[in-house]
């Protein structure tokens, strides 16, 4: 009993992927209950699409806020839980002295100390812990005023906010614009909570954004969720047991994380199935891993097919939905690289990203 107890402790899988995860990517994350939870997801989301809401692309990071005596701190990624910068110059001497002198710092510590002052000004005096949120534009790169609505462009998407709706009003009357994620209690911390409420942050200058959820209720075709269910009722069990971590391989989960997300960004989905060992020989995995994993291979042959399967049948649905809501008419629109759609959307309750990774390449 003693050697079982012993052997379970060191086979025990480790953490995959990260808190919001792709949809698709559940059905190795998961396994066979993965499968199936994203499935009821879909057919949740065919009928009930209230939590779901855009995936900003906003750039850079900030958090901001007070401290308990009232001190006002704002500070970009890299600053955070490392150096409080308590004003404009602070904030500024950061940027510029770290790094190795690289040109882009000095506009860089221009615009944040530019922002440190309008989101000072913006903050209420008795509010109190930090806040964190990716910026969508600010005077160093403001929003453009155009036929087709007001566009902003903070990272690798264009977003374009009808100037008719409550949202493109605000908008033109303000100079900074920031998307907010969580919410902290003390500098560093690094346990937050989600953001409900952002309107003690709004000002006529600062324009600060929750989730924004969709409008419009798409589709889901519900005879390719039963495809999705009936494949991983005949293939399951086998899913499971190639997945299961086994003594010397207890990432397999976190490899084939690793394939997909560098198929992803190679623009390789369309190999998905067929490209695993080629991408494995040339892989950072270990030669006694890729051994074993050949063994779980002749030994559950049709699980890893079936698990590409199952991935590229779930993105298939995922697709479609994402399609119908970018041709959707509503207030924001995005664009990347003069293309409908931008990073996609996020499905708040089950903590799924829906993100069309056939054409989003990230940074």
């Amino acid at each position: 009993m003693r050697f079982q107890e012993f052997k379970v402790v060191l086979t025990e899988a480790a953490k995959v992927g990260r808190e919001y995860q792709h949809l698709e990517d559940l059905v190795f994350v998961d396994g066979s209950a993965g499968a199936n939870e994203a499935a009821d997801i879909l057919d949740k989301l065919g009928n009930d699409a209230s939590d779901v809401s855009i995936k900003w692309d906003g750039n850079p990071t900030v958090y901001w806020g007070r401290e308990p005596d009232g001190q006002f701190v704002l500070v970009g990624k890299n600053g955070w839980g490392r150096n409080k910068s308590t004003s404009a110059d602070d904030i500024k001497k950061f940027i510029t002295s770290t790094g190795q002198g690289e040109d882009w710092r000095e506009k860089f510590g221009t615009d944040m100390a530019g922002i440190f002052t309008i989101m000072e000004k913006s903050t209420p005096p008795d509010f109190r812990g930090y806040v964190y949120g990716d910026l969508l534009y600010h005077p160093g790169k403001p929003f453009q005023a155009t036929k087709e609505g007001i566009q902003f462009t903070p990272n690798l998407v264009t977003y374009t906010v009808s100037t008719d709706s409550q949202l493109g009003k605000r908008i033109a009357k303000s100079k900074v614009g920031v998307v907010v994620h969580t919410q902290y209690d003390e500098f560093g911390s690094k346990d937050g909570t989600p953001i409900e409420d952002t309107q003690a942050l709004n000002s006529n200058e600062v324009v600060v954004l929750g989730q924004t959820y969709v409008a419009h209720q798409p589709k889901v075709d519900t005879s390719h969720i039963k495809e999705i269910r009936s494949l991983t009722a005949k293939n399951g069990k086998t899913i499971d047991a190639f997945l299961a971590p086994v003594a010397g391989l207890s990432d397999m989960k976190n490899i084939i994380y690793t394939y997909v997300n560098q198929m992803s960004r190679g623009g390789k989905l369309g190999d998905l199935g067929s490209g695993f060992f080629d991408w494995l020989g040339t892989s950072k995995v270990s030669p006694n891993k890729q051994q074993k994993i050949a063994e779980l291979n002749k030994q559950y042959p049709t699980a890893l097919p079936a698990i590409f399967e199952l991935i590229n049948k779930i993105m298939a649905v995922k697709n479609n939905l994402i399609d119908q809501l970018d041709d959707a008419s509503a207030d924001v629109k995005a664009t990347t690289k003069g293309e409908k759609g931008g990073e996609g959307y996020v499905a708040l309750g089950s903590k799924t990203k829906l993100v069309p990774r056939h054409r989003w390449q990230p940074n």
